[in-house]
């Protein structure tokens, strides 16, 4: 079941009523699908199989500064958390540059690690470096990872809180 984006603007309304319980709450790492543009699919026919070419024109999401967030919880049974277009996704990310199958997410019980599947033809970069298919990397708090066309920012355990309270200071700012 694929796990739905939170906006960042969502979690700093909520930081604002949760205050100091916010990082409690939310201790656990999270993958940020930063804003950009994005090539939005057709709608497709269920028994195609070939490959379509994204035929309309690209659009944002997510929007100016209010990133897509992620929340990254470990697999039972250590299976990956995978990342890719298909609906059946853990993080579906509905972009038209991102393979079906692009990343896999691997927790070891301390750290997370990015693979790309063997059979992937799919560009991954992990802190601008190429991740060639079959390849394990660790992720670093606030390393950038391309899937696509799509800039994704892994942030570790608990580390999303100064990012959160900045969006929150200013929807206190605004109108």
């Amino acid at each position: 079941m694929a796990v739905a984006g939170i906006p960042l603007s969502m979690l700093a309304r909520q930081a604002l009523v949760l205050g100091p319980g916010f990082n409690g709450r939310y201790q656990h790492a999270w993958v940020v699908w930063e804003p950009g543009l994005r090539v939005t699919p057709a709608p497709i026919d269920p028994s195609a199989v070939s490959t379509v070419v994204p035929v309309s024109s690209a659009s944002r999401l997510p929007t100016y500064e209010d990133p897509s967030c992620f929340p990254l919880l470990p697999k039972l049974g250590g299976l990956p958390v995978r990342v890719g277009r298909a609906p059946e996704s853990d993080l579906c990310l509905d972009d038209l540059t991102v393979s079906r199958e692009h990343f896999d997410l691997w927790y070891d019980g301390d750290d997370w690690f990015i693979t790309v599947p063997e059979q992937s033809h799919a560009t991954t970069l992990v802190r601008n470096n190429s991740l060639q298919p079959g390849e394990r990397m660790k992720l670093i708090d606030g390393c950038s990872i391309v899937a696509g066309g799509v800039t994704l920012t892994f942030v570790s355990r608990g580390r999303l809180l100064p990012r959160v309270v900045a969006a929150a200071e200013r929807l206190s700012k605004s109108p």
